[in-house]
């Protein structure tokens, strides 16, 4: 095994050198000996001296010009070669046909013609900063000078730095214009990813993920540690490859494959645990006993109650006369504990490449029983039987479960009085049922519900492919996602669904089987003369998704037998069904470069869908774009300070099938009993109507991109200009009553999303010690519907809406948002001295205010108005990583701004959402003695507490979530390579790791990624210490 050094000349003297070279030379490098070529010794792989061979001597050194010590040269196709020296030096006997090969851990492979010149100099450039770097397009790569679509790449090192667990949540804010949110914060809980806005009025707007090659696969199911790099394709150019599945964009991952080289085996690992951050502040024991006589006091004509008429348990009176109060939410939470390992192996030949992994990870939650756990396998070869002749394939597979715990339990937490203990004060027996409020103990239901989730996916690709001429590739693979699904619950007689008095446990059981297939047939053909560059690529591909389920279901268990003993109580559901669609498709791509510098890109796919109608299952998607590298023209040669220059537009369509597969066709219902006289009859009816027109959903979108890059790329990046309208969306368009259904599937309108990405990555400092770089992306997105096949006049409803159009109905209102609030106002708190205004409104003083637009003396429709959108406008995110000698340091944050939405926590926790348990939550509430306009008064807050309808609420339950999160913050430290030599490894990296910092917003709620979330179906934000280490051998 090869151990590579690479160490500074400066650092070295003489007698240093000469040691090294006595270690370079002794690596068992080959079966051979050191030999000594022109009087210096050399360590060769294999010195296959030829008989008409030439002798090339040379120095590889980086971009600073310091030799690279230990770098790999060899004659290309052949296993002639050699390492350099201390100096960078090598002298090698080569064939003046073949061409040589240099390579480094690090650092691009570079290939040199060899040509009339015998003395060399070479340069090697570190991956992350060569505009050649590979990006995977679909169906191939190309180099990234080359693209003239719009593409952002995100490297393994982004992925893993942060210790992020899933590799969605690894890019949140790194790459502009794809807007990552964190869907849930129990152990295992995902992420909602859009690139560049919402595209459709009621389908999904989650872009299509293709793993290695195989679409429609989940990312959550990946192990970052296991991922070489995701390119994200974002504009319709780029994603037309795609066709029907690209409308929303593309996530194109690649994990890791087998390498040039002896095997080097990798583990990566941290532990640490989680504790919540970010609380929501509560109400302390005196505050909420406060709040209780308030209560109290706005129910009796605002007089004061006497603590024993307040508090009619003995218990709970002795907790607030001797002021001994239980924190509940910490009586059901503890610190978690959280840990991640990854192996793996790589290595191989040019005829065959290999590597194999497996990875654990786990994350206790906070409440109990909550955990998440996940294994991970992997192997991947690559086989070349020749020239002609290579075969390969690849097997990825995760195993997870997630206890997902208590289904209340924090709802439940929270809502428990401080003055509630879990044992009486006064008899000191064991509580179940709180006869002041109905709830329940908590610390018994806990122990009494279980849910779980438990999944199976191997992805799988094999492929074989052929080379019959030079430029000529056949390669046909086929590739599999099978999915299987295993939902269990349990609920115990003492839970708060079954209240102690159900004669037994209920239990439930979802399985799913899930496999998707897609076989492809890949021409490419390549051809270069002279300035003339051409690529082909054409596709054949045929696809299936089939769905199985299968549900059982029972109640009156007589022991906890969870949901494995489902004949053990009474059956009360057994349903099962199939769904299967298929996709073929036709695609070509074309790449044209003249001279470098002048780039067409070109495609075409024609997609069928067995979803949609007959006449209407066929759809053809064209794309075009081209670009100018400016930098390349002679007259910008002079201009030293740019180092690249590049102009790029694009136009093209995607589409979307966003419907069930037998929707177009009508479905059936099941089996129904009909009496006719004393016969029973079983029949069927319609579940909707068919309808024969559907077809495609459409998306055009325009692209104008600029990259660019000066003084020596220590400023590069890009900005995007973009312009993508979708039309004949698929939704539920209104028909008349007497059809005997509400609404039917149709294409009915479109919505445009039009915006710009930043993407800026600078380095700042570049000392011989110490280093700092930064990478910054920004976002801006306008969301819009153009135009519906039902629309009306919008005046008729308010005069806030007059001369729109839209479905007021569903509040769509054509040049607004798809997603928009329609609010009541509201300005206020009545106060005293209002009496007889609010009188007017059926209210008194202490009750929320709300504005009467129009000033008709009743609160209505046409007083409301439009208050913002629930889609943000504006994201963004910043990296930066500061290296000192082997320290390292880095932090990112991301942030959104612009969308407005109703705050759950709040309406629960501080608006007496349940009138009985109060609302502790924290909070300036209005009294005769407090005339504050920020909340009304405890059990008198009006009629306008709450609306509880989404989009169509009242304003002071509406929030603004905007806010900027810290990631993270790393701490590590490499050792030096000259002590690993000593101990045979090839990298040891310590680090640090906190996770969630800081959480900077104005929004109230427990999360603002999760405004409208009830936080028992999620849970608090956790900050995460983690400790860790990187080691290669």
């Amino acid at each position: 095994m090869i151990f590579y050094v690479k160490l500074k000349m400066h650092a070295m003297n003489k007698k240093d050198k000469f040691f090294m070279l006595l270690a370079l030379s002794c690596l068992p490098l080959s079966e051979m000996a050191a030999e000594q070529v022109d009087g210096m010794a050399v360590s060769p792989i294999t010195q296959e001296v030829l008989q008409n061979s030439v002798k090339i001597t040379g120095k590889v050194v980086d971009v600073q010009g310091e030799p690279v010590i230990g770098a790999t040269v060899m004659e290309k196709g052949t296993t002639n070669g050699i390492i350099t020296d201390v100096d960078g030096n090598f002298t090698l006997n080569v064939s003046p046909n073949r061409k040589l090969q240099v390579s480094y851990v690090g650092y691009q492979t570079q290939e040199i013609t060899i040509g009339s010149n015998r003395t060399l100099r070479i340069t090697l450039k570190e991956d992350s900063e060569l505009l050649d770097e590979v990006v995977v397009v679909g169906y191939g790569t190309m180099k990234k000078s080359d693209l003239t679509g719009a593409i952002s790449s995100v490297s393994t090192e982004t992925l893993v730095r942060g210790g992020n667990a899933n590799a969605i949540g690894a890019l949140q804010g790194s790459v502009a214009g794809v807007s990552i949110l964190k869907s849930n914060n129990k152990p295992g809980g995902g992420y909602d990813i859009k690139i560049r806005g919402v595209s459709s009025i009621s389908g999904s707007s989650a872009p299509l993920v293709v793993i290695d090659g195989i679409p429609g696969a989940s990312l959550d199911n990946i192990n970052p540690d296991d991922i070489e790099k995701i390119d994200i394709l974002k504009d319709a150019s780029s994603t037309a490859i795609y066709g029907s599945r690209a409308t929303n964009g593309v996530v194109m991952v690649t994990t890791k494959k087998g390498s040039l080289g002896d095997p080097k085996i990798s583990y990566s690992g941290y532990a640490g645990f989680r504790n919540y951050t970010h609380v929501p502040e509560m109400m302390s024991g005196d505050e909420y006993v406060q709040l209780a006589m308030e209560n109290a006091r706005a129910l009796n004509n605002n007089n004061y109650k006497t603590l024993e008429e307040i508090f009619t348990d003995p218990s709970e009176l002795k907790a607030a006369k001797d002021r001994n109060y239980y924190d509940w939410v910490d009586a059901i939470t503890s610190p978690a504990f959280m840990t991640s390992h990854t192996i793996s192996a790589t290595g191989g030949t040019e005829k065959a490449k290999y590597t194999l992994g497996g990875g654990y990870y786990f994350e206790d939650g906070m409440q109990f029983p909550q955990e998440f756990s996940r294994y991970n396998m992997r192997a991947a070869v690559d086989l070349k039987a020749n020239d002609y002749l290579s075969f390969g394939g690849s097997l990825y597979m995760t195993h997870s479960v997630r206890d997902t715990g208590n289904s209340s339990l924090m709802v439940d937490a929270l809502r428990m009085r401080p003055t509630q203990h879990p044992y009486s004060l006064v008899t000191g027996e064991e509580i179940w049922k709180y006869t002041s409020n109905g709830m329940f103990n908590p610390l018994i239901t806990n122990q009494n519900e279980f849910n779980k989730t438990k999944k199976l996916n191997i992805l799988s690709n094999v492929y074989v492919k052929l080379t019959p001429v030079k430029g000529l590739e056949l390669t046909s693979s086929f590739a599999s996602n099978m999915t299987n699904d295993q939902i269990g619950q349990y609920r115990g007689v003492w839970t708060k669904a079954l209240q102690g008095t159900a004669k037994g446990a209920t239990n439930l059981l979802d399985k799913n089987n899930y496999t998707n297939w897609v076989w492809d047939n890949i021409v490419r053909y390549s051809w270069e003369h002279k300035i003339h560059k051409i690529d082909f690529t054409g596709v054949y591909s045929l696809q299936q998704n089939q769905d199985e389920k299968m549900r059982g279901a029972s109640k009156d268990l007589p022991f906890n037998s969870l949901w494995y003993n489902l004949q053990g109580g009474e059956m009360t559901s057994m349903t099962s069904s199939y769904v299967q669609s298929n996709l073929m498709s036709l695609l070509g791509r074309i790449n044209y470069t003249l001279a470098d510098k002048y780039m067409l890109t070109a495609s075409l796919r024609y997609d069928g869908s067995s979803k949609l109608a007959d006449g209407n299952k066929w759809s053809l998607f064209p794309s075009v774009a081209v670009a100018w590298r400016l930098k390349e023209e002679a007259f910008m040669q002079s201009v030293d300070w740019l180092s690249n220059l590049k102009l790029r537009l694009s136009y093209g369509q995607t589409g979307n099938d966003t419907v069930s597969p037998y929707s177009t066709n009508g479905t059936i219902a099941g089996s129904q009993y009909y009496s006719f006289g004393t016969n029973t009859v079983i029949g069927t009816y319609p579940n909707n109507i068919r309808n024969d027109k559907l077809g495609w959903e459409r998306t055009s979108e325009y692209n104008v991109g600029v990259d660019f890059g000066f003084f020596d790329n220590r400023i590069s990046g890009s900005v995007e200009y973009y312009n993508r309208l979708t039309k004949d969306l698929i939704m539920n368009k209104s028909i008349p009553t007497h059809l005997g259904y509400s609404s039917v599937r149709d294409n009915v309108g479109s919505v445009r999303n039009q915006g710009f990405e930043i993407m800026l990555n600078t380095e700042n400092i570049r000392l011989k010690d110490f280093s700092w770089q930064t990478t910054f992306t920004l976002s801006y997105n306008k969301n819009e519907i153009v135009d519906l096949a039902f629309k009306e006049d919008l005046g008729v409803y308010s005069d806030r809406l007059k001369g729109m159009q839209g479905d007021y109905n569903n509040r769509w209102f054509i040049g607004q948002p798809v997603q928009l609030n329609w609010d009541l106002e509201t300005i206020g708190v009545w106060q005293l001295g209002e009496e007889e205004a609010a009188k007017k409104y059926g209210q008194k003083p202490g009750q929320f205010k709300v504005s009467d637009y129009n000033n008709d003396g009743v609160i209505n429709d046409k007083d409301r108005f439009i208050n913002g959108s629930r889609i943000p406008n504006w994201t963004g995110g910043m990296t930066n990583t500061f290296r000192y000698q082997e320290f390292d340091l880095s932090f990112h944050m991301h942030f959104q701004t612009g969308a407005r939405l109703r705050n759950q926590f709040y309406v629960s926790y501080a608006l007496e959402n349940n009138n009985a348990n109060l609302g502790n939550m924290k909070k300036d509430y209005w009294t005769p003695e407090n005339p504050t306009n920020s909340c009304a008064q405890p059990s008198n807050m009006g009629p306008y507490r709450d609306q509880n309808t989404t989009g169509k609420s009242v304003s002071h339950i509406v929030q603004k979530t905007d806010f900027l999160k810290v990631s993270y913050i790393t701490l590590g430290y490499t050792f030096k390579k000259n002590l690993l030599n000593r101990i045979k490894m090839s990298n040891l990296r310590l680090y640090a790791t906190v996770q969630n910092p800081f959480t900077f917003t104005g929004f109230s709620g427990f999360d603002p990624e999760q405004p409208s979330e009830q936080v028992s179906n999620s849970d608090m934000i956790t900050c995460n210490v983690l400790f860790g280490l990187n080691v290669s051998f």
